[in-house]
């Protein structure tokens, strides 16, 4: 059943590109909060007047520095709505995503361990996309936290050597706040 839905849905975005604006793919790199660096995917729908894009945003980080290790990724999906113009300008931008964040680590004294925490958001933004073969898009927006905020923390006490594990709810201020992007890409 759900691979139906997303041979259908796969079927419905990609016969529209016959009539859809003129350069309707976009192909981008995003930079700022909650994504940090990473890509980003648009498609401008002949739909509502070739006014409706859906996006795709992913980031994937990872940093080692001796026996600790940092794992950050982000996926987010949504849609733009162009306000005035087919495909460029002023828009607003409707999102869920995803912040998954890993750390490990090594130490003779402080034992082994392991953090980890998964962020749902649901976005809100305004932006603009500038240009035409080559943009340059800002944007500013509102994220607010969707479900669960529990981290996790796994670690073996080296005295005892005991594995512990213990979870905390994240402070109420890291549940939401202001979100910003500044992305450049190609349009073809």
């Amino acid at each position: 059943m759900k691979k139906s839905i997303i041979f259908l849905l796969a079927i419905f975005l990609f016969s529209g590109i016959s009539f859809a604006q003129e350069k309707p793919i976009r192909i981008g790199l995003k930079f700022g909060v909650p994504n940090l660096a990473g890509l980003n995917l648009e498609y401008v729908t002949p739909l509502l007047d070739s006014k409706l894009a859906p996006t795709l945003d992913l980031s994937s980080i990872s940093i080692s520095s001796g026996d600790a290790k940092i794992n950050f990724s982000y996926l987010e999906l949504g849609g733009n709505y162009y306000f005035v113009n087919q495909g460029k300008g002023l828009y607003g931008h409707f999102s869920f995503g995803r912040i998954g964040f890993k750390a490990t680590y090594s130490d003779p004294v402080l034992g082994e361990g392991e953090g980890k925490i998964g962020l749902n958001l649901l976005n809100f933004k305004l932006g603009a996309k500038l240009g035409n073969g080559f943009y340059f898009r800002p944007e500013i927006g509102f994220g607010a936290l969707a479900g669960s905020s529990v981290v996790s923390v796994k670690y073996t006490d080296p005295s005892t050597n005991i594995s512990v594990t213990e979870e905390e709810e994240i402070p109420g201020f890291l549940g939401g706040g202001v979100v910003f992007n500044l992305g450049f890409g190609v349009a073809f």
